[in-house]
């Protein structure tokens, strides 16, 4: 497990490096797609709830040390996800499209749900997400587009990432 936890680690970093460093400054997109959202949920729905809030801590850590919000935030928020989303392990089989794009869909809303909670509880931390703005919905609709292009191209690497027998995984397929 520890392997894959590393080899999973590369790759959020990679991913919060071009999240944060090229996406971020393509000036024509209202805001940026959460490719380390997809990933995290990718992760945990393949590896379950340890591996789910492992990679959902480290990413969120990454993301805290990027972004300008307070240290701690990224870190609950996508916790919490990587945990919600690993119960689904072995009760759902990814598939090529639908699975995908409605777990990455229901991860945006629940990341939306949890930062709105917190702003209740911290008003003063983070600014309010508005669900009904045109940068949220862009940001939903992106990730629920990008969903099944990435989880196949993750998909390609899912031996080495994966914490189950190579044979388990191809009955799951």
């Amino acid at each position: 497990m520890i392997k894959q936890y590393f080899r999973a680690l590369l790759i959020l970093f990679a991913t919060v490096v071009v999240e944060s460093a090229i996406l971020s400054n393509i000036y024509i997109l209202p805001c940026v797609p959460d490719i380390l959202l997809i990933f995290t949920v990718y992760l945990s729905i393949l590896n379950g709830k340890t591996f789910g809030e492992l990679s959902g801590f480290s990413s969120g850590l990454i993301m805290d040390f990027f972004t300008g919000v307070p240290y701690g935030f990224n870190t609950l928020l996508r916790t919490l996800i990587g945990y919600i989303f690993g119960n689904f392990h072995k009760k759902v089989i990814i598939g090529r499209m639908f699975i995908p794009m409605v777990s990455v869909g229901a991860a945006t809303l629940v990341k939306a749900l949890l930062t709105w909670l917190i702003t209740i509880l911290f008003p003063l931390t983070v600014n309010q997400l508005n669900i009904f703005s045109q940068k949220f919905l862009f940001e939903l609709c992106a990730n629920i587009i990008l969903a099944p292009i990435f989880f196949r191209f993750i998909g390609y690497f899912r031996d080495a990432l994966s914490t189950e027998n190579i044979q388990d995984l191809k009955d799951n397929v």
